[in-house]
């Protein structure tokens, strides 16, 4: 998020979103290969030679005890995310992709259309602190379930639209940073071992005083 007044940038600020999804009951999922992970959306251009429609024959249960399979207690992006937050300030928060009520079940191929309007779970951001303070109770490896990171983490668990619009927007979350912290936030952005799923940034004009 970038301030400015009239055409003077006077205040930077950076929140980021690790993303993970809730698993099926019955961990029925395909991880991204390394190669397929490392060109991220140029994978639209590098297509497998087999179609897919026979992979699409799968059914799906999602319910409270299921996990975000990708969270692991004692991981090593787990001490990297305290790392940061801690050295830099608050700036990497989770983003926790749900079906948009639980429990849940679906069969692909889908035999009609569903329109969903109003959510009762689906996307949903959490203070990392929290998630990770549900994770100490866990042996090395375990992945935490939803019930538990719902628990852990009732002081946060906002919709995506209330962290960004109404917590990030505000300055109420996420963290201010000068010219003299570029090198972090780059770190941050660029050293990474796959490229970032989406960006958005926001200009704000302040009105003249």
């Amino acid at each position: 998020m970038f301030v400015y007044r009239r055409e003077t940038l006077i205040a930077k600020k950076i929140g980021l979103l690790q993303s993970k999804r809730l698993y099926p009951d019955n961990n029925d999922i395909e991880d991204d290969d390394e190669a397929s992970f490392l060109f991220g959306m140029n994978a639209f251009i590098r297509r497998d030679g087999s179609q897919a429609i026979g992979a699409l024959h799968r059914n799906f249960t999602f319910d409270n005890t299921c996990i975000y399979g990708a969270i692991h207690a004692g991981s090593n992006q787990i001490s990297a995310i305290d790392k940061f937050n801690t050295d830099f300030g608050k700036a990497i928060y989770y983003l926790l992709y749900n079906p948009h009520q639980l429990p849940f079940s679906v069969a692909y191929p889908l035999q009609c259309r569903t329109q969903i309007d109003q959510p009762v779970v689906g996307c949903r951001v959490f203070d990392a602190d929290q998630v990770h303070r549900a994770l100490a109770g866990l042996g090395e490896g375990e992945s935490p379930t939803i019930d538990l990171i719902n628990r852990e983490g009732a002081a946060s668990n906002w919709r995506l639209e209330t962290w960004a619009a109404d917590l990030l927007l505000t300055c109420q979350v996420g963290q201010q940073f000068d010219d003299s912290r570029d090198g972090q936030v780059r770190y941050l952005i660029e050293r990474r071992s796959g490229p970032i799923g989406a960006a958005l940034a926001a200009s704000i004009t302040l009105a003249e005083e």
